[in-house]
């Protein structure tokens, strides 16, 4: 949700911040492992506060409320936990096929997620990608490798592996419908300035077309 100008901002103001309470410890007492407790607890505490200022701050400029910031900012963490579980999951898978398919999956949902992490207010567009689809196809490949890793031959086995890999299949282009969303606006942006630019050099051509006569 921050940027990675913010972790700079943030940590360098924390560095300056605990040295000075360290410089004023030292000039002013006889410490010892004092200082170094000094050193890293206003470290701490000043990290936790310009933290809370920073976000306080992005929430403000993005239009949404504490509560909605701090929610989108809980399922952003959750869906890299479940993306982590995800590549856990494929590199496990026996078949070429399936591994290709949680691979492509993994990789959508990793632009999908960093996306949003860089604009919040997209997460209204792909809510159901961090509520249902990412979770079900995190579910889904924890079944096929287990199905799979068991080895066991049989009709029913394999129309279960077969059911598996095709709903995951599905879930794919599902995902994959969910990242157009959440580049709509941009592209649809995109397509406003194309126009704008192409009116500007009609114009543009006008006016020296009627200069010309």
């Amino acid at each position: 949700m921050l940027s990675a100008m913010h972790f700079i901002t943030r940590h360098a103001l924390n560095f300056f911040i605990s040295s000075a309470l360290l410089i004023i410890s030292i000039v002013n007492f006889d410490i010892g492992l004092f200082g170094l407790a000094v050193l890293i607890g206003g470290y701490y505490m000043s990290n936790k506060l310009i933290l809370t200022i920073q976000k306080r701050k992005r929430s403000k400029e993005l239009g949404m409320t504490k509560e909605e910031y701090k929610h989108i900012e809980a399922q952003i963490k959750l869906a890299r936990e479940q993306l982590n579980n995800l590549t856990q999951q494929y590199i496990r898978v026996r078949s070429i096929k399936s591994f290709k398919l949680l691979n492509e999956t993994n990789k959508v949902a990793k632009r999908i997620i960093n996306i949003v992490h860089t604009n919040p207010q997209k997460f209204y567009a792909v809510e159901d990608f961090f509520y249902a689809h990412l979770p079900s196809a995190v579910e889904l490949a924890d079944k096929y490798t287990l199905l799979t890793k068991e080895q066991v031959k049989g009709t029913d086995i394999h129309i279960a592996l077969e059911d598996t890999r095709k709903t995951l299949k599905d879930l794919h282009g599902t995902i994959e419908n969910d990242l157009k969303l959440a580049l709509q606006s941009d592209i649809d942006q995109l397509k406003i300035e194309l126009d704008f630019a192409k009116l500007a050099n009609e114009q543009s051509r006008e006016k020296i077309g009627g200069g010309g006569e």
